[in-house]
């Protein structure tokens, strides 16, 4: 599996972004805000939109329940995507969601600047 990530801040438009991101570049799955993502539909995780508290949704969106963690890994290998774009707020997210996953591969990175 070939793996990607978008970083910017917060408010920057990377959800926005992916959907044009992914068709540029023939990805077909995306983990955003603790969601796995495949062909538009979510397959596994919890949103850290709908968390109460600004720690609960860093911890959704970082996979950092075991059960969604493994779940997760459960349904990206049964789904088996060959490519897969992460969306976080910096390289060290990004790389914290890959290794939660358990993606080994390199991830070829892109960034989302502020909007004007």
């Amino acid at each position: 599996m070939k793996v990607f990530s978008l970083t910017g801040r917060s408010g920057t438009g990377k959800s926005y972004q992916a959907q044009s991101v992914c068709e540029g570049l023939g990805i077909e799955s995306i983990i955003d805000d603790g969601l796995f993502i495949y062909h538009n539909s979510v397959e596994a995780g919890e949103s850290a939109k709908r968390q109460k508290t600004k720690v609960a949704a860093i911890k959704a969106a970082l996979f950092y329940k075991d059960d969604k963690a493994r779940e997760a890994k459960r349904r990206i290998r049964e789904l088996a995507p060959k490519t897969i774009l992460i969306l976080g707020t910096s390289d060290r997210m990004a790389d914290m969601i890959a290794d939660r996953l358990s993606f080994n591969e390199e991830i070829g990175r892109a960034s989302c600047r502020e909007r004007v």
